[in-house]
């Protein structure tokens, strides 16, 4: 695996780069999140193709943009085909998680000809669903506090709040692993990310019934105890034609962490009915 940089608009994307082998396959992260996120997917997943993973703009090794308003889904969807189109040049299998779903079925109702089949993991279609066990004013309350108190005191409000996945993922990964991320994850995520983009993921316009129109393989997959994504994940795969839905029982938000051989078997299985 190797890692590179490559200018993209106004950007210099940071991306992984492991395997070889067409199609390739595409994996994007999710909102405050970073390629890292499948780091110990990343290998089995390159033994039979090339996988490539970017950093989107403002999150850990991708550089921040001049200006803040450009955190648009409209304008991650131009970095993500001008990535693609530089970086893959055929179409790929794109799998996009959370906030990278949202990225990822946009892309591929505009630029379809980049995408051979999609995968879309924990997202929704349209504004982010509560409950995350957090009323309204509270998730204003924390994107008010970045603005006004900076990132750490948002770290320090959300570490006193509970969150039942932790346990899940320093079992799977461990306690140094799961703080070190953190930590890094903090320290290069641009502010203007979550001010910026935070609200949009609860505001958004929805592409649902845009996506009837899909004309690509799609597997939808989506943690049972992943409230917020559970109800948009069926609605989903009730509108794309021919999707295919995948509940991984137990899972919250990140089950290529918590759940990863159940997750790697359901990739593989899309990928090969995908072609």
């Amino acid at each position: 695996m190797t890692s590179a940089r490559i200018d993209v608009g106004d950007l210099t994307i940071t991306y992984d780069d492991a395997g070889d082998g067409a199609p390739p396959l595409a994996l994007v992260h999710g909102f405050t999140g970073a390629r890292t996120d499948f780091a110990f997917v990343r290998g089995p997943l390159a033994d039979r193709r090339r996988v490539v993973a970017p950093d989107l703009r403002g999150h850990r090794d991708t550089s921040n943009p001049d200006d803040p308003s450009s955190y648009t889904f409209e304008q991650l969807v131009d970095d993500l085909v001008g990535f693609l189109e530089s970086v893959v040049t055929e179409p790929a299998h794109v799998l996009g998680h959370s906030m990278g779903g949202m990225v990822v079925m946009r892309l591929a109702l505009t630029r379809p000809d980049l995408v051979r089949s999609l995968l879309l993991m924990d997202t929704a279609a349209g504004a982010v669903e509560l409950p995350f066990d957090m009323p309204d004013d509270m998730i204003e309350s924390i994107f008010g506090m970045v603005r006004e108190q900076g990132l750490d005191a948002a770290r320090q409000f959300l570490s006193g709040q509970d969150n039942p996945e932790q346990a899940l993922l320093v079992e799977a990964n461990g306690q140094e692993w799961f703080d070190t991320d953190e930590d890094r994850r903090y320290a290069t995520l641009d502010p203007n990310v979550v001010i910026e983009l935070g609200p949009k993921l609860f505001a958004q316009e929805s592409v649902l019934e845009d996506l009837a129109g899909l004309d690509v393989p799609t597997t939808i997959i989506v943690g049972s105890e992943d409230t917020a994504f559970v109800g948009p994940s069926k609605r989903m795969h009730d509108t794309i034609p021919g999707a295919v839905l995948e509940i991984i029982d137990g899972a919250y938000h990140s089950p290529q962490h918590t759940h990863r051989e159940q997750w790697l078997a359901i990739v593989e299985s899309h990928l090969e009915r995908a072609g």
